[in-house]
């Protein structure tokens, strides 16, 4: 190479990192490689060496409380389990209240589609209800805040919030220029079920959530609506993203007598089966409604019921979650949740990323379930309960 090109490739090569250097604004302090070992240095020792240089160099340091939660998320994080999240104290409450049936929010259904955050239904008669919150409306930024895309959990820690506290919504609706809208937190006490008498002999009740309280509520209303003249029933557990797995087992009870309800097989190969009670609340004939929101304890619910021939599934594939998760509270405060385990139908089918086929399949928008005369799942479901024996 002649020197005049030496000279020009030094240049630009210097150019180059001077770019780099002032563009990314980066100082390299003490470089000092020597005592560097290619062994990995064990977790305390590599946590409590980056918690002093965020104390003692950070232009912004966090609290400790901030690192421990980081820390904490970051453990989990290596896990690649996309269910795994730490809580703290306060999260870990809400957590356990809307196990309970209740919590402070504004009373919707989300889940997130290709990371933007959707309703996917409003609970009657709650702030969401009254703001004229719909099914498809996509939430675009909470008090202000956006993002390119959404964690799930995120969006519902950031609705949440003390009764009587404002979340403000940024709405994008189909084709109609995005909105912003108010609502006033309040205490939502999530309704289990919702029942009523169809075409006179069908009578449909929809469970919206697996808690504490679900298989109760559920066989009250099939007393009613057996006592209204039902001669068939359509269970609804589209939109329900699962919950208890004890409640699902309990809600597989009211209709079918006997017999293993999911098989629960953790990393070592050891299997523990959950049977029905045996305390049945009906025999008449079943047909069960699914979509594509119809997760985990909705999932074990449908594929016992398919599997031991007790109903048709009509609508959508389901969500596809066959795993269980554990929570483990913390001694200091909050929990951590993570996958342990996978569940299996009667038959031994694994659910997890695969979902559960509808025996009818039959599409439909979400947007379509708020009235039933466009609810064409709900109508293939009626003709469907009234010709099985």
């Amino acid at each position: 190479m002649n020197r005049t090109l030496k000279w020009a490739v030094a240049a630009t090569v210097a150019a180059t990192l001077l770019v780099v250097s002032f563009g990314g604004g980066v100082i390299y302090g003490r470089l000092d490689t020597s005592h560097v070992t290619e062994s990995a240095p064990s977790l305390e020792s590599a946590v409590r060496e980056l918690r002093g240089i965020i104390q003692q160099r950070a232009y912004e340091p966090s609290s400790d409380t901030s690192i421990t939660a980081g820390a904490l998320t970051g453990m989990l994080d290596s896990l690649d389990d996309p269910y795994a999240m730490y809580f703290d104290a306060k999260q870990f409450e809400m957590l356990d209240e809307m196990n309970r049936g209740e919590f402070y929010g504004i009373g919707i259904v989300v889940t997130t589609k290709e990371g933007i955050p959707t309703v996917v239904s409003v609970i009657p008669g709650t702030p969401a209800d009254k703001a004229d919150l719909k099914a498809e409306d996509q939430i675009v930024s909470v008090d202000g805040l956006e993002r390119d895309t959404w964690d799930l959990d995120e969006v519902v820690r950031l609705i949440r919030g003390p009764e009587g506290t404002v979340v403000e919504l940024g709405i994008s609706r189909g084709e109609s220029k995005p909105f912003t809208t108010k609502v006033t937190r309040a205490k939502i006490e999530t309704p289990n079920t919702e029942s009523e008498m169809l075409d006179g002999s069908v009578g449909y009740v929809r469970l919206y959530t697996f808690n504490e309280r679900s298989a109760d509520s559920l066989r009250e209303e099939i007393a009613k609506l057996e006592n209204d003249g039902a001669m068939g029933l359509v269970l609804d557990l589209r939109d329900n993203p699962g919950g208890l797995l004890a409640s699902s087992v309990d809600v597989v009870s009211l209709f079918v007598k006997d017999g293993v309800v999911v098989t629960v097989k953790d990393r070592d190969g050891n299997e523990e089966t959950h049977r029905a009670s045996g305390d049945v609340a009906t025999d008449l004939p079943l047909v069960v409604l699914i979509n594509e929101n119809s997760a985990s304890a909705s999932e074990i619910v449908a594929g016992a019921l398919q599997d031991y021939g007790r109903a048709e599934l009509v609508g959508m594939k389901s969500y596809g979650k066959g795993s269980v998760q554990q929570i483990d509270p913390l001694s200091f405060g909050g929990a951590v949740k993570l996958t342990i385990a996978r569940y299996f139908t009667p038959l031994g089918r694994s659910i997890d990323k695969v979902g559960l086929e509808p025996d009818v399949t039959v599409e439909m928008e979400l947007a379509d379930q708020a009235d039933k005369a466009t609810d064409v799942q709900l109508k293939k479901a009626i003709e469907l309960v009234r010709y099985v024996d």
